[in-house]
This record gives C-alpha cells, sequence and structure tokens, in this order.
C-alpha cells in the first residue's frame, strides 16, 4: 500500500471495531462531563464560557464518535443546569449544529464556516431559553453566548486540526 493510501487509511475510523468507536465517544463524552463540571460557575446562563466546547473540534477527527459524545456529555452537564430540565433540550439541538462541523471538517477553510454555524445554532437555542426562562434579552445573550462559542469552536477546530495532524503526519 502507498504511503498516501496508508494514511487515509488512518484516518478511516469507520474501519475500526466498534469497541473502538464506542470507547471514542466515551471518551468524548467523558471530556465534556469533566471540564463541564470542573468550569461548572462560567458554564450556565448569560455570560457563559463553556470550556468544555473546546470537544466540538472532536468531530473533525472522529465525525460520528464526537457527534455522539459531545450530546451524551450535553445531557449530563446540563442535568445540573440552574434552568432545570428545560436546558436538556440543548441535546438535540446539539445534533444540526454539530453536522456543520462534520460536513464541512474536510473543507479547507470551510470547517471554520462549521464552526461559526455551530456556535450560531447553540447561541440561538441558548438566547431562546434564557429569553423563556429569565427574561434576558434575547439579542444580548445571543451577542454574548455567540462571542463565546464562536472563540470556542474555533479554537477547538484549530486543536483537534493539530492532533489529526499528529495522528496522521
Amino acid at each position: 500500500m502507498s504511503e498516501k493510501k496508508e494514511q487515509k487509511s488512518i484516518m478511516n475510523f469507520g474501519n475500526y471495531s466498534k469497541s473502538l468507536r464506542v470507547a471514542i465517544a466515551a471518551i468524548t463524552a467523558g471530556l465534556y462531563i469533566a471540564l463541564g463540571y470542573i468550569f461548572q460557575p462560567i458554564s450556565f446562563l448569560g455570560v457563559q464560557f463553556r470550556v468544555a466546547e473546546l470537544v466540538v473540534g472532536m468531530c473533525i477527527i472522529f465525525p460520528i464518535e464526537g457527534l455522539i459524545g459531545k450530546i451524551i456529555g450535553v445531557f449530563f452537564v446540563n442535568l445540573s443546569s440552574p434552568l432545570g430540565p428545560i436546558d436538556l433540550i440543548s441535546c438535540f439541538v446539539n445534533i444540526p449544529a454539530l453536522f456543520f462541523i462534520v460536513l464541512l471538517r474536510n473543507k479547507k477553510y470551510l470547517k471554520y464556516l462549521g464552526g461559526f454555524l455551530y456556535a450560531i445554532t447553540i447561541s440561538l437555542y441558548v438566547a431562546i431559553i434564557l429569553y423563556l426562562v429569565l427574561s434576558l434579552p434575547i439579542w444580548l445573550m445571543f451577542i454574548q453566548v455567540l462571542i463565546a462559542e464562536t472563540i470556542l469552536a474555533e479554537l477547538s477546530i484549530v486543536l483537534f486540526e493539530f492532533v489529526k495532524l499528529g495522528i496522521n503526519p
């Protein structure tokens, strides 16, 4: 097998065993949960900087496993949300949001657009929930959350691009 084909096969995670794929999803969920609870004081409400969002870049390397792990992680972190059970809806909002990253992950610079579209989707959801539950100004919440989400999503994409280079030099 040529070196190019060998490198491409390294990135073809669909060929790995189910147990390895489950382990990758579990690691993703575990990272999100750990970061979510460690940084819990700054992870909720209007001025949120959820450091756990750095895990979204896992979808660059492991699209399905990263998506599943992130959704599981969001569920467990949001169990402690000050907004209550309504914040568990975000698990479902994460699915289309993460697909922006998954669909654009192999596009040179468009992957960053995927991160931004992810940030917009999540920020819009958070702003609506904060408005409905706490009557906070929707556009202010949207802008505040969007700034943090954009920084974290784009940083995550850069971070996991470096990880990807380490896996596939």
